[in-house]
């Protein structure tokens, strides 16, 4: 009798990406570490990408050996006519460093996202609403000109924050989302319920642990159930990067504390199966 063998699991189609913000470096301009031993780490502790921080910080690492970019931030003032004219003219400079240091030409779903979102603001009346749809969909554009989807990330203290604010976005606008699980958290909102409701918009998941209070913490120590969440991400076929968050203060940093932080991080995903 011929005995058949169970057919392997399949590979989830997932990398992993640490970022700056991990080392509390939020300036090109006399950073915490330099670009070469952030690298050196990043791929020490097991992370194939890296979110681009600040622009001018990772230059010189964006070729091999160095972490693969899995997207780039780049705040607009939506809402904002001159405000928004300024910062989508910088856009075409992100969009173009984007491009040129994609690894995966032939794979949009790991191609870098330009990540945009709002600077630190408040509620956008209706009219404001109005002018981010008609900007969502030039910023949009001027994205795909240089062969990019770019997403939109919520974020405390801006005008995109709460789980209505994201239902809203994405209803008015065509943008695809960068689900921020710790953004979420810290402003009341559920990820896995987001995750439910708009899944076949997420084209970007930053995983980040949050405490109800709105501390950014280690995988573990926080209200997210990441199982639950990679389970049901993975249930929806998500494809691409998966980017690793625990924000630092920009003063002060223990670099052993932050190394054993990224350590104990992916360790998590891998007790995961990622």
């Amino acid at each position: 009798m011929r005995v058949t063998k169970p057919a392997e699991p399949t590979a989830w189609p997932v990398k992993i990406a640490t970022a700056p913000v991990n080392f509390g470096i939020y300036s090109a301009r006399d950073p915490f570490i330099s670009a070469a031993e952030y690298a050196r780490i990043a791929v020490d502790c097991g992370y194939e990408g890296t979110d681009l921080g600040p622009l001018g910080y990772l230059d010189e690492v964006l070729a091999p050996p160095g972490p693969a970019l899995a997207g780039g931030w780049h705040d607009l003032r939506f809402g904002q006519e001159q405000g928004f004219a300024d910062d989508l003219s910088a856009l075409e400079g992100t969009a173009r460093l984007l491009h040129a240091n994609n690894r995966f030409p032939d794979m949009s779903s790991f191609a870098p996202k330009p990540t945009l979102a709002c600077p630190p603001s408040g509620p956008l009346d209706a009219a404001g609403w109005g002018l981010l749809v008609r900007q969502a969909y030039r910023a949009a554009s001027r994205c795909r000109d240089h062969g990019l989807e770019p997403v939109f990330h919520h974020h405390l203290d801006t005008s995109i924050e709460t789980p209505d604010d994201i239902d809203r976005l994405l209803e008015l606008t065509e943008l695809e989302l960068c689900l921020d699980t710790g953004h979420l958290i810290a402003a009341g909102g559920d990820p896995l319920a987001t995750l439910r409701r708009w899944g076949d918009r997420v084209r970007q998941v930053h995983v980040k642990d949050a405490r109800p209070d709105g501390t950014f913490c280690r995988l573990g120590d926080g209200a997210l159930d990441l199982e639950a969440f990679l389970e049901a991400l993975r249930a929806l076929a998500y494809e691409g990067w998966i980017v690793v968050e625990q924000d630092a203060p920009d003063g002060g940093q223990d670099l052993g504390g932050i190394i054993g932080d990224l350590r104990h991080n992916r360790a998590v995903l891998s007790a995961l199966g990622l």
